[in-house]
């Protein structure tokens, strides 16, 4: 009698290290910023530059080791205006928004390849304004990329996306008048989903 229970208290132990712990990551990020300059003549100029960036990892292993799971992404944005006015009023007006988004989960099981989701988005607009003699430029640039790779003892998957927008404008006024306004947007997404 003692003999089985001591099999089986040693059966509950080895199942009990054996099981496997699921793994699930998320992460994201959002880079948001309006940027504008303005000038004035008599012989005004302004330019400014802006500049964000963000980069994120995560890693998992699960703890036999026998799974292991990665993902990274990163993003940035680049705005910059410059305006020279000889008469009158120049100007810049920009908005930017990049994000991303992604997840992904294992369940613990070394034949699992489990599910990945990723979202990658950008929108970009700007505006030239004025009614001087003089010139006005507007350069705006997002890129963002990102990664997701699971190994197991049953295999890999891994998915990757990338996105790159620009906008540029340039006024130039030879001489003094109405107002003028020149715009220009982009707005550009990705979103994949990996399951098995």
């Amino acid at each position: 009698m003692r003999k089985g229970c001591a099999v089986a208290a040693v059966l509950v132990l080895l199942l009990s290290s054996a099981s496997l712990a699921a793994i699930c990551q998320t992460q994201g990020f959002v880079l948001d910023n309006t940027h504008a300059i303005l000038t004035t003549g008599p012989d005004g100029a302004a330019t400014n530059t802006n500049t964000l960036i963000v980069a994120q990892d995560q890693l998992a292993i699960d703890a036999g080791g026998h799974i292991l799971a990665f993902q990274g992404e990163t993003g940035s944005l680049v705005q910059s205006a410059g305006a020279a006015a000889i008469t009158g009023i120049l100007g810049v007006v920009q908005t930017g928004l990049g994000f991303g988004a992604q997840g992904q989960v294992q369940n613990g099981s070394g034949f699992d390849l489990g599910t990945q989701l990723q979202d990658l988005h950008a929108n970009l607009s700007q505006s030239l304004i004025g009614d001087g003699l003089g010139s006005a430029l507007g350069l705006q640039n997002f890129v963002g990329f990102q990664t997701q790779m699971v190994f197991t003892i049953y295999g890999a998957s891994a998915n990757s996306q990338a996105i790159g927008v620009s906008l540029a404008d340039g006024l130039g006024r030879p001489a003094p008048g109405a107002g003028t306004i020149l715009s220009a947007a982009s707005d550009i997404g990705l979103t994949q989903l990996g399951a098995q």
